[in-house]
């Protein structure tokens, strides 16, 4: 029986897989099909559905079961460079803000 947290995900695969979901939606989509065995091989079908159409039409290799997981792996790395890059802006920003605040407290850069 499928639940509601299920079918939330399921309505963005057709986004997730042509490149369109993105940030905290990208991510808590791929943190659902790793720990929901259903929604991964749900997953999996339309991804071998869409792409096995595309390759009967385009002259593809057929190791889709692979590309697939590939492609999860593919997308978990980028989710990581992302919450790196965020972790780095952000505490850039702080220093950043931390140093001005400092530079304003003992009144070199003042009003």
């Amino acid at each position: 029986m499928e639940n509601t947290d299920c079918r939330s995900y399921r309505k963005n695969y057709g986004r997730f897989l042509n490149g369109k979901l993105e940030g905290k939606e990208r991510r808590l989509l791929m943190k659902h099909v790793e720990e929901c065995a259903e929604c991964r091989e749900e997953l999996r079908i339309q991804y071998l559905l869409q792409e096995g159409m595309f390759r009967l039409e385009h002259g593809g290799t057929f190791d889709i079961n692979s590309d697939f997981e590939r492609m999860l792996v593919d997308v978990q790395k980028e989710i990581k460079q992302e919450s790196r890059r965020t972790m780095f802006f952000r505490t850039a920003m702080i220093v950043f803000l931390g140093v001005a605040y400092y530079f304003i407290g003992i009144g070199i850069v003042g009003y």
